[in-house]
């Protein structure tokens, strides 16, 4: 490595072979929601764990300040997998803190999707082909790449399995995910929210990594491997957390799933809050289902998109919705990014998954499920003031809608598991 050639004396490396103890929590959590954790325990990365200390971050700088303190107080190794490394004014700043750590002799670990930054730095306007995401593995970090863009495959022709998690563990300690990516977007610009945890569900977050770093270059040397062993005594202390992946080697659509049965299985709110409303049809039905046997149930997406073409799509949902008493609410700028839905005072997600066909369906994505009543009690806080920053939708909107515009929403629709 660069580190070892720069410094005589460098950090003590990681190991790439550990076992972790982790306490299964599942009779922490309330007898109701029992079947649901239960239904995400796919593996002994994804049970509910107690112990756990966390942060809910809402905004963008304090997520920046947060994570470059621990990046730079990093003394062995920093693991991410993010959709997005932005080639712009937050990434620049993130990038160099780790070529420093690099040179300090601790190890930076990278998953990058090539195929992602690519088109997001053409959306967004970006210069391209300067050399910023080849300049990661020249500057000493061990970037393994998710989707080569040479390497031409059906993904390609096809929705999805784009790797769009956002999972930042350093030291093995403490780990970031939700849905902020390091951008200029996510630190300086949206709405979003991501989780700062400590406790045994790193350990969870960090298995999962690994599994996809082992996946992207197989039989490599350097590859990590975590076993976890867990214990039916929990730690009857913190928080209890469930981290459940999505992805094309899962046995079922998780986020799906754990979507579904809470709608189906609410008594009196769920509200969710996502950037693209395009839902497939089992979301569609459960969000019908819920309203209409008197579940207040609200979704927020924002009033101005990042993607026109996204905007006609989401309000070819709007009537289908409010005929069934589901509530929307288009939030005023700046960009709502979060991907978040409370239940009931007691269930929280934040994670990825965005309520659109391509998120649910096909993408590689990361889930948290916080099963805990003061946290969501913050989080219902939280959505009202939200509620109070935004527009509901009234059936009226329909009366506004012209050939033209009706003709887009039915045409894009048809594209929709591409969005």
């Amino acid at each position: 490595m660069l580190s070892a050639v720069l410094f005589a004396g460098p950090a003590i490396p990681p190991s790439d072979k550990v076992e972790v103890d982790i306490p299964n929590a599942m009779s922490l959590i309330r007898p109701e929601y029992q079947p649901l954790a239960s239904r995400l325990s796919i593996s002994d990365a994804s049970i509910p764990t107690d112990g756990n200390e966390f942060k809910v971050i809402f905004r963008g700088p304090e997520f920046g300040e947060l994570l470059y303190k621990d990046f730079r107080e990093a003394k062995r190794l920093i693991e991410l997998e993010l959709f997005l490394f932005g080639n712009d004014k937050d990434g620049y700043e993130a990038r160099d803190i780790l070529f420093s750590k690099v040179q300090e002799g601790v190890e930076v670990r990278y998953v990058h999707d090539s195929f992602g930054n690519f088109f997001d730095s053409i959306f967004d306007g970006r210069p391209v082909f300067t050399g910023f995401y080849n300049e990661m593995s020249k500057g000493g970090m061990n970037v393994r790449d998710f989707s080569p863009l040479y390497n031409i495959d059906r993904s390609y022709a096809e929705p999805g399995r784009r790797q769009h998690r956002k999972i930042i563990i350093i030291d093995e300690k403490v780990a970031y995910t939700g849905g902020m990516n390091i951008t200029e977007g996510s630190i300086s610009g949206w709405n979003d929210c991501m989780m700062r945890i400590t406790g045994p569900a790193v350990s969870c977050l960090r298995s999962e990594w690994s599994r996809i770093w082992n996946y992207v270059a197989p039989g490599k040397k350097g590859d990590v491997q975590v076993n976890l062993q867990p214990s039916d005594v929990p730690l009857s202390s913190g928080k209890v957390l469930q981290v459940v992946p999505d992805g094309a080697d899962i046995p079922a659509h998780m986020a799906e799933e754990a979507i579904v049965w809470t709608l189906e299985n609410a008594r009196d709110y769920v509200w969710f809050q996502t950037p693209y409303f395009i839902p497939n049809n089992a979301i569609v039905r459960a969000l019908k289902k819920a309203a209409e046997r008197g579940v207040d149930v609200r979704v927020i997406i924002p009033l101005e998109g990042d993607l026109p073409a996204f905007e006609p799509v989401m309000r070819s949902y709007f009537k289908t919705c409010l005929d069934s008493g589901v509530k929307l609410f288009l939030r005023n700028p700046p960009f709502v990014h979060s991907k978040t839905f409370v239940c009931d005072d007691y269930l929280v997600c934040v994670g990825s998954t965005n309520l659109d066909k391509l998120s649910l369906k096909r993408n590689y994505e990361m889930n948290v499920y916080i099963y805990d009543e003061p946290t969501a009690q913050d989080f219902k806080s939280e959505y009202l003031k939200y509620f109070d920053d935004s527009y509901l939708v009234t059936p009226q909107i329909y009366d506004t809608w012209d050939g033209k515009e009706k003709f887009k929403q039915h045409l894009l629709r048809v594209f929709s598991p591409w969005l």
